[in-house]
């Protein structure tokens, strides 16, 4: 006898990339490990012992599991420079293995940053694609217009000239996104977080404008703000 299972979604859901969903190297443990920490947003902190608490599975299982996401390349060490000069290893999670990605030159990670990819051969500005010429020229670039628009909509006073801003701005419009495409993460986010007392410090560039971005992107906007249940690792 044949049973049919369907799904009925809420409005307390997250959009991910399904690639690791079909990987059969992974065990469903992995898979389950890395829907849960790619749920969070983009700049959420892990920490290992934490991990451990949010399900019934024992450490020596969690870490199995973990241990295949580093394995197949879900899951790596990067080097992050602080504001002082020192240098600190974080752990960064990937939706999609990232030896997927062009391996290019980065002195400050172990691999290559997605942030770092080919650029697409685009020909036009804010709506449409932007040219490979005028990505290399900051001065073409529209920070203002994206952070402007942040601050209005989401009520923050962020700054374009950040660099951190900048960099994560570019590496989406090198993806070949738009400048629209900017305002509807904006007030997709925007709708959902900003009543929300967890979530709203999250409406900032690092967050928005990170790895997360076409997911951000394709989410169906929420007709009122909701109140996400998540905690603080």
């Amino acid at each position: 006898m044949k049973s049919i299972v369907r799904v009925r979604k809420d409005t307390n859901y997250v959009v991910m990339d399904k690639t690791f969903l079909n990987d059969t190297r992974l065990s469903w443990k992995a898979k389950g490990i890395l829907a849960y920490m790619l749920s969070m947003p983009d700049d959420w902190t892990f920490y290992l012992n934490e991990l451990v608490k949010h399900s019934t599975d024992g450490e020596s299982s969690f870490r199995s599991g973990f241990n295949e996401l580093k394995k197949y390349g879900y899951v790596r060490r990067e080097r992050q420079k602080r504001e002082d000069g020192t240098f600190k290893w974080e752990t960064v999670v990937y939706e999609r293995p990232y030896t997927d990605f062009p391996q290019v030159e980065n002195p400050l990670v172990e691999n290559p940053s997605m942030e770092n990819q080919t650029l697409l051969n685009n020909n036009k500005l804010n709506n449409n694609k932007l040219s490979n010429n005028k990505l290399s020229n900051d001065n073409n670039l529209p920070y203002v217009e994206i952070v402007n628009y942040l601050n209005d909509v989401a009520g923050k006073k962020f700054k374009h000239t950040t660099r951190k801003t900048q960099t994560l701005i570019k590496a989406r419009l090198r993806e070949g996104f738009t400048v629209d495409d900017f305002k509807r993460v904006i007030d997709n986010k925007t709708k959902e977080w900003k009543h929300d007392p967890k979530m709203n410090k999250y409406l900032r560039p690092e967050t928005l404008f990170g790895t997360k971005f076409e997911s951000y992107l394709n989410e169906v906007p929420v007709e009122q703000n909701t109140t996400r249940k998540a905690a603080r690792f």
